[in-house]
């Protein structure tokens, strides 16, 4: 455990957290522009706290790599969550685990804008495996969410989540880094491994279970956009990828 917090708000919580350890500033208008960035350090580089949708990010942090700054976007996972139940009067009705468990393959849908920058020299993504409580207020009737996101109603409205603790950090800066991401077993296979689409998916269900292999097809197409894979030759209908020569 590095950390227990009990704020509501996981993304203030997290920038406090961040501001504290990095002497930093919170909430800074960068230069004459749009963006205010969550923390600025002593040293002058940014640190951005993306609890959701990673590709929002794109425009700001092509921005402050234009200027020359480093940049770290923060991301949490929640690797446990907890699912709290409170009345309207504030009274905990419940609480439960749920058995869903967050992994960074998770993450990959929000990333397919943002992806390419996260291997510029002065950028770096740090992704938090967190416990997280999710904390919801019963309503007396099923009930729309402030975003109108909902395709069917529910009987409670979400408060926010908080953070309970950060279990392990994970950064990545070099395409080392996400190599890592490509199933050891496709790794090893070789000097230059080539693989088929099929041959990912399964690797990656016999590491990480068929949940998580249903994002394979998708973290091919980051890996080609960000450099990291190519294809190395096309058979009939099989596209064949290969990590790029360097």
């Amino acid at each position: 455990m590095i950390n227990t917090y009990n704020e509501s708000d996981l993304h203030a919580t997290l920038k406090k957290l961040y501001a504290l350890e990095s002497n930093g500033t919170m909430e800074v208008k960068l230069d004459d522009t749009q963006w205010i960035c969550d923390i600025l350090t002593e040293t002058g580089d940014v640190i951005e706290i993306q609890t959701a949708n990673l590709s929002a990010l794109t425009e700001k942090i092509e921005y402050i790599l234009e200027t020359g700054r480093k940049v770290t976007i923060v991301h949490p996972i929640a690797e446990t969550k907890w699912i709290a139940l409170y009345s309207s009067d504030g009274t905990l009705l419940h609480k439960k685990k749920s058995p869903k468990k967050a992994t960074i393959f998770d993450s990959l849908r929000g990333m397919t804008q943002i992806c390419p920058l996260f291997l510029h020299k002065n950028c770096t993504l740090e992704i938090l495996y967190c416990e997280i409580t999710e904390l919801r207020r019963e309503t007396s009737e099923p009930s729309q969410n402030l975003t109108k996101s909902r395709r069917r109603l529910k009987n409670w409205l979400p408060l926010g989540k908080r953070l309970e603790r950060i279990t392990k950090k994970e950064r990545f800066e070099t395409k080392s880094d996400w190599e890592k991401l490509i199933p050891k077993s496709l790794r090893d296979a070789g000097q230059k491994p080539s693989f088929r689409a099929i041959d990912f998916y399964q690797a990656i269900k016999a590491e990480h279970g068929a949940k998580t292999a249903r994002w394979s097809k998708l973290l091919i197409w980051i890996l080609l956009k960000m450099h990291i894979l190519e294809i190395s030759e096309v058979k009939g209908r099989s596209k064949f990828y290969a990590l790029q020569s360097t």
